[in-house]
Formats: C-alpha cells, structure tokens, sequence
C-alpha cells in the first residue's frame, strides 16, 4: 500500500510539473481576462499593456487557449485577443506588432480547430504586415482558410501578397480558392496575373467562368479586349449567367480611363452600332454613358444624338448625362436644340437645364411660360423654382393670370420658394386686378412668407365680390398678425 501511494503521489507530481511546464502563463492570462471587459478606457490600456507583457511565449498560449466549439466559452478570450491585435495597430507600437505576428504565427501552426484558425488569421488583417505572407501561403491552397488568409493578405498590400496569390493559383485544385485568388487578383489590378486568369475563362464551371471575366475587365490588360469581347458576343450582348456583357462594359469603361481613349471609344461606339432592339436598351446606355465619361465636354454632340432617340429611355439617359459635363457653351447649345424639337423633348430638355442650375437659360424658361404645350409650361414653372429666379418673378405672375387652376397652384408654389424681399411687394401688387382665384393663391403665399409689409394692400381685398378672396385675406391679416 505504501508502494503504491508513492508511486501515486509520483505520477502526481509529475502530472502537475508537466501542466506548470505546458502552461506557465495560465494564472497571469486568466487574471487579465477577469478584468475584461473594461469599465474605462485606463483598464482597457492596464489591460493591453498586461497581455503585452506575456511575450511571444505567453501569447502563443493565450490563443491556444482557445475552446473547440461547443467545449467551452471563447467570448472574454476572443475579446481580449482582438483587443490586443486593435490595440498594437498604431503606428507607434512596432515592437508590439512585431512579437505578436510571432506568437499567432506559432498559433496557426500549432492549433488544430478550423475555427480558432479563422479567428486568428482574420486578426492579422489588423496588425500583420509582410512578415506573415509566409506563414499564410499555405492556407491560399485550402478551401477553408483561404477567403481570410486573402484578405489578410489584401489588407497588408504590396509585391509580396500578390507574388504569394500568383503563385498559388498556379497550383490550386479547389474551385472555391480560384474563385477567391482570382477575385482578389482582379479587384487588386495585378497584370502579371493576366494570362493565367484567361486560361479560367474557359472553365465548366459558370462562377469561375464570371469571377475570372470580371478579373479581366478590372486589370484592363492588353489581351484581355478580344476574350471579354468574345464571351459578350456569344452572349448576344444580353444577359448570360457569367455575366458576359457586364464584364465586357465594365472593362470598356476602365479602358476609357487609360491613355489613349481611342480604344475605348471605338469599342463603345461599336456597341452603341451593334446593340439594337428594346432587350438591349440597357447595354446602349450603359455605352453611351461611357462615350460621356471618355469626351467629358466635348461629347455634347454625340449626346445631342442621342436625345433625338425615338427610345424615351435612351434618350433620357443622354439629358442625364448631359447634365453631368454642363458649361455655359454646352447650355447655349441645348437652349437653342430646344427651340427646334417637339414639345416632348423641349420640356425635358427645360427639366435638363434647371437641374444643372443654367441661368443662361431663364430666358428660354421665360418664353417657354407661353408655350402651347401645358407639359413645356409645367416644365418652365418647375424650372424658376429650381433656379429660385426673381427675374422670372414678373413673367410667373402674368403667366398665372390666364392659367388653369392646377397650374396657378404650381406657379403658387413656385413663388413660395423664390427668396428675396421683393417676393411680397410683386405679389401684392399684382393680385389687385387678377382674377379671383388667382388672389385666394397669391393671398396665401403672402401668409406663408409673412408680409407684414403688405398690410394695405392685403386690406384692399376684404372690399371684393368675391366671399373666397375675402375670407382669404382675412386668414392672412390674422397669419401675420394683424
């Protein structure tokens, strides 16, 4: 019996030196995660400045302590952890950074649960820097690890990461990491990766298909024109589901940003001549926009063109982009465009030149107060409120005299957004001698903008036929006080 109680208390001791051995930072580690989460923000350094001080050994054990799932709570662990790695992100803490890309180094090899993995790979993207590339070449090949080990590596930047993704695309068997390389390749522009993404074009499966089509357009590299081209036509210029056509765009108007914009303009004058019918409405659109964006002001013209369309989308588009590249050259152009079209495009034309704020054009919105078209009219009272114009006051007000009754409520609005002191004095001078309902209009205006000034004039009214125009001007002596 004595035999075996020592040889128990033996195997004791050693069990226990061992656990002293395998986690010599356990006691340290456990007391700082009690005092998580801080109260203040002094806690929170005292804190941080603590898990510092464990060292590469003793964090190394703070994320292999870390529970499988469902074997424990991970929540003040994980807190702590990504704490400390937001913590050493400044830039004043290199030292820190330094010893930490060790430690979760050591723990990412040493760790077992994919989980835990991903937690501390998805760290790094707040303090890793060149020196874990090495360490997360590996995971690129793995369809688990590899979407975060590629942010982490999008996130650090520079020749490394990109070399490091080039080269594992080369040897990836996984669909899902291709489609994760191939993405992170494209959206970082990486022309090197050009010729291996083509060869991904061609593939059975339609997401790498797409993922490597819209790589392309974003690199914008010299062979990639006739594949995207390619893929686009045998699409129909339509809709397929490796979204073809939208690569094929989508690289055309990055190749407009490049020097020289011949090749962008050519390709989306092609595609305004090839893309004909209403199923391919959105394609002409989308590649006169481009024509816009490349010519900027000197693509008027082309959009003057375009705005004759018998295709009311089409030929909205082109006032939309009109818009966008106005000056006063463009606007004397469109103003005398307007003179010459159906009522139709004169008034979207009228919309067009007040959203773009061109005063060089009141007096087309003036003239077009008397037009013919209720439409070009309704559009030139929208216009003076836009502008805010008091030169437009007098012509509004004379307009209203012989307007219906929802335009007369229009041109009330109107004035009611017009800002100047001589707003009120116009108004009350001229619902003297207008008709009836026009007076009730402008007598309400004149309570809204409170026209205390305009007392004698408003009393005048309460002389009227008419028990409407009356009445209104009582509610607005009694609106300004009076």
């Amino acid at each position: 019996m004595k035999k075996l109680l020592s040889i128990i208390f033996f195997l004791g001791c050693i069990s226990v030196n061992a656990q002293r051995v395998q986690h010599p930072y356990a006691a340290r580690i456990n007391r700082i995660l009690e005092r998580l989460p801080a109260g203040n923000q002094e806690q929170l350094d005292s804190c941080m400045m603590q898990i510092g001080s464990l060292g590469a050994a003793g964090l190394t054990e703070m994320a292999l302590m870390l529970h499988a799932p469902g074997k424990g709570d991970n929540t003040r662990l994980q807190l702590a952890l990504s704490g400390y790695a937001a913590y050493i992100s400044t830039a004043s803490r290199e030292e820190m950074r330094k010893t930490a890309m060790l430690a979760w180094s050591k723990a990412l090899t040493v760790t077992k649960q994919a989980e835990n993995k991903i937690f501390l790979i998805d760290q790094l993207q707040l303090f890793g820097d060149k020196r874990v590339v090495p360490v997360l070449k590996q995971y690129l090949l793995q369809p688990r690890f590899c979407d975060p080990a590629v942010r982490v590596l999008i996130h650090i930047g520079g020749s490394e990461p990109l070399i490091a993704m080039e080269a594992a695309l080369e040897k990836v068997q996984s669909d899902t990491c291709e489609i994760c390389l191939i993405k992170a390749l494209g959206d970082l522009r990486y022309l090197a990766a050009e010729s291996a993404i083509i060869k991904r074009t061609q593939s059975d499966n339609p997401v790498l298909r797409r993922t490597a089509l819209f790589a392309l357009a974003n690199i914008v590299g010299g062979d990639s024109g006739p594949v995207l081209e390619a893929a686009a036509e045998k699409a129909g210029y339509g809709y397929d589901i490796t979204g073809a056509t939208a690569a094929y765009l989508l690289y055309v108007a990055n190749l407009g940003h490049q020097w020289p914009t011949t090749p962008a303009m050519t390709a989306a004058t092609n595609l305004l001549k090839r893309c004909k019918g209403d199923s391919l409405e959105h394609v002409r659109i989308a590649a006169l926009k481009i024509v816009a964006d490349v010519l900027d002001y000197d693509a008027t013209n082309t959009l003057m063109i375009a705005a004759d369309s018998k295709d009311h989308k089409y030929s909205a588009a082109a006032l939309v982009f009109a818009a966008r590249i106005m000056n006063a050259a463009n606007a004397e152009a469109w103003i005398q465009k307007a003179e010459r079209v159906d009522a139709g495009k004169r008034a979207a034309i009228i919309a067009m030149l007040a959203n773009s704020k061109q005063r060089a054009a009141i007096s087309l919105f003036t003239k077009a107060l008397k037009d013919n078209d209720p439409q070009v009219r309704m559009a030139a009272i929208q216009a003076a409120g836009q502008l805010q114009s008091i030169e437009m006051l007098s012509p509004l007000l004379v307009a209203m005299k012989t307007a219906d009754t929802s335009t007369a409520k229009a041109i009330g609005d109107v004035l009611l957004t017009i800002r100047s002191s001589e707003v009120p004095g116009h108004i009350a001078v001229a619902m003297q001698h207008a008709p009836s309902f026009m007076q009730v209009i402008l007598l309400q205006v004149l309570a809204q903008k409170q026209a205390v000034g305009q007392e004698r004039l408003i009393r005048l009214l309460l002389n009227s036929p008419d028990p409407a125009v009356v009445q209104a001007a009582k509610s607005t002596l009694s609106a300004i006080g009076l």
